[in-house]
């Protein structure tokens, strides 16, 4: 592999077959001067994109990834294309064609289960596995991303110690005890986390009217709702007391109203605003400061103000702790 690339790299700035343009701008760059001086310049390690994964106790499939079908056991969020390379190059009628190419995207972030990252009892109870995880080549080619390994590595150490601690096969510790200490601590610094509400999350939404879920251009999410009479209350699910800095998911729609009323209801009170919306939008607008303390309301309704006409966006508020 080493001596392929090199060569490809040869090959690119002195064959005489190489246009010369392309041939000069090329040994105009060489290996770096400063990393891998012990090895020329050149990486002690090639980049794998894929290679043989476990078949653990679940698989994951096109299915996850497209939202048919959804995990109760998730640990971690998945949402790159279902993305994978050409498999050849071949020529037909005299073009250069790619075989194999998928770049299929997915609707939205979706979850990974627990059950993908360990084996089959029969074959192991002491390991987990968040890189060569279980999943068919096109889910792969999905969850393959860093931040993805970042997170199912997180999610790994965390129920390798629950294990440990619990004298327990990885298969059969508390999952849902994982996914709380995974929410309550997802910093891994004690840190109190932010709390995230999408018009996806039914759970924690109070409509009056007749809003419509559907989707737009930028939306967060896999979805916006929308209405253009009546509210929609935000009741994010408050963990921690403290200060927050709400935010508002404002995303760009023709039709949209210039402006929402915002009644906002905190440990601190009752807080009316009128807030206008920039009408090109998807970004987040921040609403101010406001205390949470066990026990008390907490919540971010939506309504229109009198004399304004249009949409109402909601697609998802995000309270920040101070």
């Amino acid at each position: 592999m080493e001596d392929y690339n090199k060569g490809l790299l040869y090959f690119i700035g002195h064959d005489p077959r190489v246009p010369e343009d392309l041939r000069t701008e090329m040994l105009k760059w060489g290996y770096p001067k400063d990393e891998y001086t012990d090895n020329g310049g050149w990486s002690f390690q090639l980049y794998v994109r894929e290679a043989r994964r476990m078949i653990g106790q679940y698989v994951m499939t096109q299915h996850n990834c497209e939202g048919r079908e959804v995990v109760k056991d998730a640990i971690g969020m998945a949402a790159y294309t279902m993305d994978s390379h050409n498999c050849q190059r071949v020529v037909v009628n005299g073009m250069v064609k790619n075989e194999g190419d998928v770049q299929k995207g997915t609707p939205g972030p979706y979850p990974i289960a627990y059950r993908s990252l360990v084996p089959k009892p029969k074959d192991c109870k002491n390991l987990l596995v968040p890189v060569c995880l279980s999943a068919t080549h096109i889910a792969y080619g999905s969850i393959r991303m860093e931040p993805v390994f970042m997170v199912l590595g997180q999610s790994s150490a965390t129920a390798a110690v629950m294990a440990i601690n619990d004298g327990k096969a990885v298969q059969d510790i508390n999952v849902k005890a994982l996914q709380q200490k995974l929410k309550e601590d997802p910093l891994v610094d004690g840190s109190i986390p932010e709390v995230l509400v999408d018009d996806a999350d039914k759970t924690f939404l109070q409509t009056k009217g007749q809003w419509q879920q559907t989707k737009a251009s930028h939306n967060y999410g896999t979805s916006v709702t929308t209405a253009n009479s009546g509210s929609i209350r935000f009741t994010p699910p408050m963990q921690h007391e403290g200060r927050y800095t709400i935010y508002y998911y404002n995303i760009a729609k023709q039709g949209k109203a210039p402006a929402v009323n915002f009644n906002i209801v905190s440990a601190d009170g009752n807080k009316t605003m009128r807030q206008p919306l920039e009408e090109h939008g998807n970004e987040w607008v921040p609403l101010g400061s406001y205390s949470y303390k066990k026990g008390s309301p907490y919540y971010i309704e939506l309504s229109l103000p009198e004399g304004v006409q249009g949409d109402m966006m909601a697609d998802a508020v995000l309270c920040v702790p101070e």
